[in-house]
């Protein structure tokens, strides 16, 4: 593996010493590391990016607004440029927006290599306080460039008892490596609501981290919708750190020609009568490919927990791909824990009762198709028809 620091040289100019010398120290991951296993890291060409992001485009806000109206109003709406805060919208009681520059105290020994430079040479954390009065806000990230590389850092702390919900869209244009990291911190006591918009141009590289902490009693719901991208990558670190928090995640993909979505859940439950619930389900169309692996812990300080995990996938063509390998570490008894994965075709039996009542054989597997997503949830409903949409757009692009 090559030195990341030797690489990117260029981006370091104007950094602190030991920030340059934390970089030198790193290295390119490979596919030999479980967390990489399926993907397909090892092609990537790193040298390709070597240009820095350009302002994106009235457009890109403009696409990033209609999405953002299909939720409703805000209280307020943050615009993100290639990692740096430029609108933070009118002001609103509740939320407090800044930009902070730190790093160094975020950084640990175990972190993925690209987590720790993510952090390096992030222009800085935007980060949200969520208070009392607050009660949506929409965040709308961007980047654009050739051959760019670029990098991100927002955070999310919600005062306890404090219900808020968050829509974030995150758009990408031109050919980028973009390495985000999004921090949810939750309170006492509080609820959150985040829903991650995922609509990438398929030029794009996207690398991405999601941690959160929850506190006693706190609760957070993840609801993810990715619809077009190149070869996007999530990892998510959660920990239940206090009594009775719970965190449900439910993600919902759709993958055509030359894309690539890659979901990786580390999920620990660290206190007693924690509760999680993940939900992770795709549909995949021509050479497109999806992984999903997963793992949650229950340490011995999780006594009385709950933990499910499950990953369907829905094969359209011959050569589309999806591998699912969900996984638990139970270190106490006196829980409750489940995984499930499925890999295939469009059910037979649905396809045959669907041609008994007379629809002809392409409009059914169209039908089943679209339909994938409809157990998902009511309050899911948004994300649902922007993925039935993508089916729609990638079922024309495959014939």
């Amino acid at each position: 593996m090559g030195s990341l620091g030797k690489d990117l040289s260029w981006q370091l100019p104007g950094r602190s010493t030991a920030r340059a010398a934390e970089v030198e120290r790193l290295a390119w991951p490979t596919e030999a590391l479980e967390c990489w296993r399926y993907s397909s890291v090892d092609d990537v060409d790193w040298d390709r990016y070597q240009g820095s992001g350009v302002a994106s485009a009235d457009a890109l806000w403009d696409r990033g607004m209609e999405i953002l109206a299909t939720f409703g109003s805000f209280d307020t709406i943050v615009r993100i440029d290639g990692g740096r805060l430029v609108e933070a919208g009118a002001s609103a009681n509740g939320v407090a927006v800044s930009h902070v520059e730190a790093a160094g105290e975020f950084l640990r020994e175990e972190d993925e290599s690209l987590l720790t430079l993510a952090t390096l040479l992030a222009p800085g954390r935007v980060e949200l306080q969520l208070d009392d009065g607050v009660r949506r806000v929409g965040v709308i990230t961007g980047g654009s460039g050739s051959d760019a590389a670029l990098w991100s850092w927002l955070r999310f702390v919600v005062a306890p008892d404090v219900q808020v919900e968050v829509v974030h869209v995150d758009l990408l244009d031109g050919s980028v490596l973009h390495l985000p990291i999004i921090e949810i911190v939750a309170g006492q006591g509080s609820s959150m609501v985040y829903r991650h918009h995922l609509d990438h141009d398929r030029q794009a590289l996207s690398l991405g981290y999601l941690r959160f902490r929850l506190a006693k009693e706190a609760r957070l719901q993840i609801d993810g919708a990715s619809t077009h991208q190149g070869y996007s990558r999530i990892r998510t670190d959660g920990v239940l750190q206090g009594t009775r928090a719970s965190a449900i995640v439910r993600v919902g993909y759709v993958v055509g020609t030359r894309e690539r979505v890659d979901y990786r859940t580390f999920i620990t439950h660290d206190a007693p009568l924690t509760t999680s619930n993940l939900l992770y389900k795709g549909v995949v169309n021509g050479d497109g490919a999806s992984i999903y692996t997963g793992m949650i812990t229950i340490t011995p300080l999780g006594k009385g927990s709950e933990a499910f995990q499950t990953n369907r996938n829905v094969l359209l063509s011959e050569e589309a791909l999806a591998w699912s390998v969900p996984n638990l570490d139970i270190q106490i008894s006196d829980v409750k824990c489940s995984h499930a994965s499925t890999v295939g075709p469009i059910d037979e039996e649905q396809l045959f009762y669907l041609a008994s009542k007379g629809f002809p054989a392409e409009e059914a597997r169209r039908t089943l198709a679209r339909a994938f997503f409809a157990d998902m949830g009511d309050d899911f409903s948004v994300e649902q028809q922007r993925l039935r949409r993508a089916v729609d757009e990638k079922w024309e692009l495959a014939e």
